[in-house]
């Protein structure tokens, strides 16, 4: 059995891409220097363009174009950008491996990942909840521990997929039976060790045991919420997930009890409109794929 640390041993998870590294020191500091951060993210050239093309996409519906990373954070705000600079540079790093019998895997992998992303932002937009795009940056980030697995060893993982998909197990139970741990585990290592902000961590490691969690739990609840809706909605990930009652969920539970609101939504119509904003993810994927 592979124990936690061995997965985040590898030479793709040693280390965070630099500029994020750089940026979140930064943004420990009591004053941010938004001069600072700008100028750190326009020193990769790649990055500055995907961002660009991000922030200037309907996604944002800015009303005027940005063309500089320092005109952005003005618009958008230095929270929420730098939360796209960690999410974009993130999968730019990991979407395409020198691996080839895996890429397919990871392409489902970061579709559903990107499709939880845009569910969470959307159903944040929605109902006036504004996580400064964590919630988007977490649908992004909350399954980093399978990739690392399936970066460890994808024909051990592919026997995982085969115990979720014929054997009706869970996500977790076939981790556990095949690596003797499971990819939340292992994605709280990798946020501890690339020293993410807590509300990412409590995302990747609490996504599906909410119950245990004991801050953050509204953000955490939007994602997982996302999470599912992205299983049944074609955008899987081998979870096991065979039906969804949405009310029936603890994270919708959370969120009736944090926000009253919530228990006059009318799920179907709410559901449908996420739907067709979910549709959206191609969008996204071709921005920072490009």
């Amino acid at each position: 059995m592979s124990s936690v640390h061995e997965f985040i041993q590898t030479q793709e998870f040693a280390t965070l891409p630099a500029v994020v590294t750089k940026i979140l020191e930064l943004l420990e500091k009591d004053e941010v220097d938004i001069r600072a951060v700008s100028g750190l993210i326009e020193t990769d050239a790649p990055l500055t363009l995907k961002l660009l093309r991000v922030a200037n996409s309907p996604l944002y519906a800015l009303r005027s174009e940005v063309n500089s990373i320092h005109q952005a954070i003005l618009h958008l705000g230095i929270n929420r950008l730098t939360n796209i600079v960690i999410g974009v540079s993130i999968f730019s790093k990991f979407f395409i491996t020198k691996n080839k019998a895996i890429n397919t895997l990871l392409e489902d992998f970061w579709w559903h990942s990107s499709c939880v992303g845009m569910i969470s932002k959307s159903m944040a937009t929605k109902t006036g909840k504004f996580f400064k795009e964590v919630e988007f940056l977490g649908g992004l980030l909350h399954d980093i521990g399978k990739l690392a697995m399936i970066q460890f060893d994808v024909d051990k993982y592919l026997e995982v997929i085969r115990l979720v998909e014929e054997e009706n197990h869970s996500d977790h139970q076939a981790e556990e039976i095949v690596f003797g741990t499971n990819h939340t585990l292992v994605g709280s290592e990798i946020a501890k060790l690339w020293k993410l902000p807590s509300e990412l961590q409590d995302i990747i490691k609490y996504h599906e045991n909410i119950q245990e969690l004991y801050r953050n739990k509204e953000l955490v609840a939007f994602v997982r919420l996302a999470d599912l809706l992205a299983e049944v909605w074609g955008a899987s990930f081998h979870e096991g997930l065979k039906l969804l009652r949405l009310e029936e969920e603890p994270s919708w539970k959370i969120l009736e009890t944090s926000y009253p609101e919530f228990k006059q939504i009318d799920l179907e119509l709410f559901t449908f409109e996420l739907e067709t904003d979910f549709k959206r993810t191609v969008e996204f994927l071709k921005l920072v794929k490009s």
